[in-house]
């Protein structure tokens, strides 16, 4: 017997028992029906980056934490009616290995009507961990390093990633 085709069927039973072995099994009824069948499979994969759609009310709490965390501390004259944003927002998360640990950035351009000084530096990041409230966590100065890489891949802004030396 030529041992190079016994070790080759050797390798390919092995792989068919392997990756036989990790399909999911259905029942009896699954099997025999003809119409085709769907498993349902967990899609919370740990550290994957999420875009999502930003909403009103969502925008809105961005504002309210670059005022009450930021703008409105050090500049109270102005009303919080006066911020102006944040628009171009980009939004998304970065799932946890719960929906509770999933931490959802936001990055976008934020200022006060009648104060052309805080529109420079931006963009501007948030950040909130699962049902939590939203942190303003600064601007930028047009470097994103403080948000998720893997965020800033989906969103096509890694150009703006700086690398310092």
């Amino acid at each position: 017997m030529d041992m190079t085709k016994w070790t080759k069927g050797l390798s390919v039973a092995t792989a068919t028992i392997a990756l036989t072995g990790a399909l999911p099994t259905l029942p009896a009824e699954a099997t025999s029906s003809a119409q085709p069948t769907s498993i349902s499979v967990s899609s919370h994969a740990l550290g994957e980056a999420v875009n999502l759609k930003l909403t009103e009310k969502t925008r809105h709490k961005l504002a309210d934490a670059f005022w009450n965390q930021y703008y409105g501390k050090y500049q109270p004259r102005p009303s919080r009616s006066k911020v102006d944003g944040p628009k171009n927002v980009y939004y998304g998360k970065i799932k946890g290995a719960t929906r509770a640990k999933d931490v959802y950035w936001a990055v976008g351009n934020i200022g006060i009507k009648g104060d052309p000084v805080s529109y420079q530096d931006g963009p501007h990041v948030w950040r909130k961990r699962g049902h939590g409230a939203w942190s303003y966590r600064g601007d930028t100065g047009g470097c994103l390093n403080k948000a998720p890489k893997a965020l800033l891949k989906i969103w096509h802004l890694s150009y703006l990633w700086c690398h310092y030396s």
